[in-house]
């Protein structure tokens, strides 16, 4: 009776432990629940507030990767799932090609320093130009592999169903996550460009920004507000959830 008991734990651990792993690897685990919530800005008489508390947000650490060769096709079912691979799917830096060059890039863009140091300011904003660059490419590869991949079904008529549901679905999120990603980067550069034409109206006292004329307060505030609503809808895909700006 003992060891029947015990077996039986023993097989609910095992089934709970490999469902979660795989709840990971398909990207259906919420890892944004790790972070800290997107705090939107309030704005007052003087300054924009743009935290809850006197302590910025930890940046993630992202070291220049050496990106490998994917492995060969299994078949059409692995190209189809590939399509959402650094989207709704975590991989490993080194075969997130796109994604993780662009986090890499994005990772100081809202940094302090661009309020007081024109230099660091101008790097984030090549930053930024260079992530959108990346964003393109991953586009145009995205688009390349949809139309394949779409004639490839139309033309074969003994592909299961759930492949060709499966690919309604991927082809939906990676066409979604696109946009979102491009609305994120260019958020983040028309904030950093606005920052860049007026340098010496800002004085920071975190978590308050103070701008000494009101129109480019306001003007700063929606701007900010804006690249935070987009901050929210990237942190929605989980390799992004660690993003802070």
């Amino acid at each position: 009776m003992f060891v029947r008991s015990f077996i039986l734990l023993l097989l609910m651990v095992t089934a709970s432990y490999f469902s979660h792993i795989s709840e990971a690897f398909s990207g259906k685990f919420n890892a944004s629940s790790e972070y800290e919530e997107v705090f939107m800005p309030v704005m007052d008489a003087a300054s924009v507030i743009i935290d809850d508390d006197d302590v910025p947000p930890v940046e993630p650490n992202l070291l220049k990767a050496k990106f490998l060769k994917y492995p060969p096709l299994s078949g059409i079912g692995e190209r189809v799932d590939r399509l959402v691979y650094g989207i709704k799917t975590d991989i490993k830096p080194e075969l997130d090609h796109y994604g993780y060059e662009i986090r890499r890039y994005m990772s100081h863009v809202g940094n302090i320093q661009i309020y007081n140091d024109n230099e660091f300011l101008l790097r984030q904003i090549v930053n930024v130009r260079k992530a959108g660059v990346i964003a393109e490419y991953w586009k145009k590869h995205l688009d390349k592999e949809i139309s394949e991949i779409e004639k490839i079904i139309e033309e074969n008529t003994s592909i299961e169903l759930r492949i060709r549901t499966s690919f309604k679905q991927n082809r939906f999120t990676a066409q979604t996550f696109m946009i979102i990603l491009g609305s994120w980067i260019d958020a983040n550069k028309r904030l950093l460009e606005s920052i860049k034409k007026n340098p010496d109206i800002y004085k920071v006292e975190y978590p308050e920004i103070e701008i000494s004329i009101p129109s480019k307060r306001v003007n700063f505030f929606n701007l900010y507000s804006k690249r935070q609503a987009k901050l929210k809808d990237i942190r929605r895909y989980t390799p992004f959830a660690m993003m802070v700006y």
